[in-house]
């Protein structure tokens, strides 16, 4: 990652810390920001995760500290604990900021770190899954009230299908990585699922504006080592304005299958019953008080415009020569969009079986 311990303590000296910090270290799988367990005190230790942002993905990390700390103020005075939730708590620097700027025009930022739990690469059995949904779904619902127009857009058109759509056909009319030959049968797949989109674009306006997180993958949940119970709701960077369809449906596309988005084996991108059943049911209980009927009539259809989204991301990256998602050899991005259209496709073989499942909650 860089720097040397020293360098990285002096950094963290100005966050109003527990005693003086000692060690800090690698932490993590992420891919996005640099991050580090921090320690310090003498007899009685404290632990803080130290975080570097990635500015080149945030262009605006201000904006991005900012939602946070409006996020968690929010979330402090409306209780959690009683359900066995604990939030994120985002330590000050000693001027009283949000993050640390260094000599560099790097951000740095820091929180408690909660101890006695641990982090899942993806759900394995539905009570998981149930878990995942049921910790998102709350994180929404605690938010009901807090008017999303407040928020910062920390990334534009994240969740704006119509913008993803143009993104693509400018790659395939510009064609940067000549590689447009070799893609005509996904182009024309994802032609034919051109409804998909249409009918997401046509309900939008009828959807209500909620904070959403827009990164709902279970790597993001903290849980309970002992338990098992989703207890935090982590990587709050993307929270803005957005609806519960994508956000439900971002679940839907990684908690569902067993491969990861890199897998080429089809069964391990095959939608699977029991993991859909326990992440809806979580996810539906938890919102059961907020969520109106055109939300909850078209939550599959969210679950369809995310994955159809991803691909078309992951094949516009193809296009471009693989100038956004870091790949590990040359046609990985193409795999990736095989891989998404093959979970699209198991989702919609199976749309009224899941159909089902969700009109029983």
């Amino acid at each position: 990652m860089g720097l040397k311990m020293t360098e990285l303590l002096q950094i963290a000296a100005h966050f109003n810390l527990k005693g003086e910090p000692y060690s800090c270290e690698g932490f993590g799988t992420g891919h996005i920001h640099e991050t580090y367990l921090l320690e310090s005190g003498d007899k009685d230790r404290s632990r803080y995760i130290l975080q570097r942002l990635n500015i080149h993905v945030f262009k605006k990390p201000e904006s991005v500290q900012d939602n946070i700390s409006r996020i968690l103020k929010y979330l402090k005075k409306s209780g959690g604990e009683d359900h066995g939730f604990r939030d994120l708590e985002m330590i000050e620097t000693g001027e009283g900021k949000t993050a640390h700027i260094d000599r560099e025009g790097n951000y740095w930022r820091c929180f408690h770190f909660i101890e006695d739990t641990i982090t899942l690469e993806k759900a394995e059995n539905p009570e998981q899954a149930f878990e995942g949904g049921r910790s998102f779904g709350y994180f929404a619902a605690r938010l009901k009230d807090y008017d999303p127009r407040r928020l910062h857009v920390t990334i534009p058109d994240f969740m704006n299908v119509e913008w993803r759509q143009k993104q693509l056909a400018y790659a395939e009319l510009t064609n940067p990585g000549q590689r447009l030959k070799k893609v005509q049968p996904e182009l024309k797949r994802i032609r034919n699922l051109s409804e998909i989109p249409e009918q997401f674009i046509r309900i939008r306006q009828a959807l209500p504006d909620r904070v959403t997180h827009n990164d709902t993958k279970i790597t993001n949940i903290l849980f309970d080592e002992k338990t098992g119970k989703g207890i935090s709701v982590i990587d709050l960077d993307t929270v803005m304005t957005g609806t519960l369809l994508t956000d439900f449906g971002d679940m839907v596309r990684t908690f569902t299958i067993l491969g990861k988005e890199d897998a080429t084996d089809p069964e391990l991108y095959d939608c699977r019953e029991d993991l859909f059943g326990g992440l809806a049911l979580g996810f539906t209980e938890a919102v059961s008080a907020i969520i109106t009927d055109i939300e909850k009539a078209n939550l599959l259809l969210g679950a369809q415009v995310v994955i159809y989204m991803q691909a078309i991301r992951f094949l516009t990256d193809y296009l471009n020569g693989d100038m956004y998602y870091k790949t590990a050899y040359p046609e990985q991005n193409l795999s990736r969009t095989l891989n998404q259209l093959g979970v699209l496709g198991s989702l919609l073989e199976k749309e009224k079986l899941f159909r089902g499942i969700l009109d029983r909650f």
